[in-house]
């Protein structure tokens, strides 16, 4: 082969790499996934609606907090139970071998034993109890209001975990499908440094090209390997994740089907902070906390109350000594006042409002917290939309410099070397349109759960 014809034809090869190149997944669209390895669980094709829905539906973490939310609930009826009355009612039966009695003479002219019984062989006694605390020094009203305060945050807290759960899945989608579009361009990189090497190859059998340029191109094809097979790696354990998350089988291979690229929204700053005042749930549940330990310090100041309480009781034996029934009817008002118990109640009472003092020391925290939680979540918000532009910017011109870097080659002025780097440029370029695509998703959705609007 001459020279000009070993030029022709690497130049005819170029073309291909240059189509190659611009074959790669276009960012925002959604690929395939890799072919399932041995073992491998089902196929999944799921957009991101069906992703959430199943995370919802599944997630364990999701799940221990609804379960959380049912022993709250629960709470709040075993709590109300001391504002009613309680009734008990219960049976016996008992038998004797031998009943009792005593035996005397009975006067008359035939002298004879008489027997007297004094219990019975078949008892049978049925009791019925009403009592009703009438008066507790509050303590049952703190507890109701206790629990009620504890229901209210279990569900703020399951809110909370439902925001988490919608976050995190958000998260893991759009880093699977990142890196299922990277290691698309990556092993696209590698058919391309690999036809650059043909082609290098076939110019150094030709004389045109050194042996150098030959060990730089089996150096490009090692490093756009290595670099493929450390992709396709992050997209299996991308994959897990989100396997995990949705918790299905994690061998699963999930293909998702939403787009990377949107419109995206804009904020004002103020009307972020003011949405995560009233719409967080994480502070809804600190001020319930500040209510809870406000009812614990009125339950614990009732141990300094007396107690009044009313019982209502009907027992009845049958049979007595001669088989009469016996019904006995019984009401007790007791009042129980503990007038010292060694500084037990003192103590509880001085924990109780410590813990008022903690609760609301920790909504302040959480206030200030969430504040800044907003505010980093907007500028990343900000940062993620700009880097999205940059990216894009830099994808438009490293896609032009390859097609001038491919005409020059067409035309014999150009090196391999120009076009293997303009390859790897546009390459990385388009990997990082990819990952802008995804830090923007992660941004926004991370930014709608800071202001509790996700």
């Amino acid at each position: 082969m001459n020279k000009l014809s070993a030029i022709a034809a690497f130049a005819a090869l170029a073309v291909v790499s240059a189509n190659a190149g611009h074959s790669n997944p276009a960012a925002g669209q959604p690929v395939p996934a890799p072919s399932p390895s041995p073992g491998a669980g089902p196929r999944l094709s799921l957009s991101l609606a069906q992703a959430l829905q199943l995370a919802l539906a599944n997630n364990l973490t999701y799940r221990s907090v609804i379960a959380d939310e049912k022993i709250a609930r629960a709470k709040v009826i075993q709590a109300g139970a001391g504002r009613n009355p309680s009734v008990a009612a219960d049976y016996q039966y008992i038998h004797t071998q031998s009943a009792g009695f005593f035996a005397f003479p009975a006067p008359g002219p035939s002298p004879r034993i008489t027997t007297f019984p004094t219990s019975a062989t078949n008892i049978n006694n049925l009791n019925a109890t009403l009592q009703y605390a009438v008066y507790t020094g509050g303590a049952v009203q703190a507890a109701v209001g206790e629990a009620a305060a504890g229901l209210s945050a279990a569900e703020s807290n399951l809110a909370a975990a439902r925001a988490d759960v919608l976050r995190d899945t958000i998260s893991a989608y759009f880093s699977l499908l990142s890196a299922l579009n990277v290691a698309a361009i990556d092993a696209t990189a590698v058919q391309v440094a690999q036809q650059n090497l043909a082609v290098t190859q076939q110019q150094y059998n030709a004389g045109t090209l050194a042996k150098a340029d030959v060990l730089r191109g089996q150096v490009s094809v090692a490093n756009a390997r290595v670099q493929s097979i450390e992709a396709n790696a992050d997209a299996a354990l991308a994959n897990a994740k989100l396997a995990n998350l949705l918790n299905i089988n994690l061998g699963s291979q999930i293909t998702p089907t939403e787009p990377l690229a949107i419109v995206p929204p804009s904020f004002a700053l103020n009307d972020m902070l003011n949405d995560a005042q009233a719409k967080r749930p994480e502070i809804a549940a600190a001020h319930d906390a500040v209510v809870i330990a406000a009812h614990a310090v009125r339950g614990a100041r009732a141990g300094y109350l007396p107690n009044v309480s009313l019982q209502l009781q009907e027992a009845s034996s049958k049979p007595n000594f001669f088989n009469v029934p016996q019904p006995q009817l019984s009401e007790t008002l007791a009042v129980t006042w503990k007038l010292f118990d060694g500084g037990l109640t003192r103590g509880k009472v001085v924990e109780a409002e410590a813990d008022l003092d903690k609760a609301r020391i920790q909504l302040a925290q959480l206030d200030n917290s969430v504040d800044l939680e907003v505010r980093q979540a907007y500028l990343t918000y900000q940062a993620a939309l700009a880097q999205v532009a940059a990216a894009k910017s830099a994808q438009a011109s490293a896609d032009e410099s390859l097609r001038v870097t491919t005409i020059r080659y067409r035309a014999g002025v150009g090196t391999s070397l120009e076009l293997a780097d303009a390859e790897l440029a546009d390459t990385q370029a388009r990997t990082q349109v990819v990952s802008a695509l995804v830090n923007l998703r992660v941004a926004l959705a991370n930014l709608q759960r800071a202001a509790g609007i996700l």
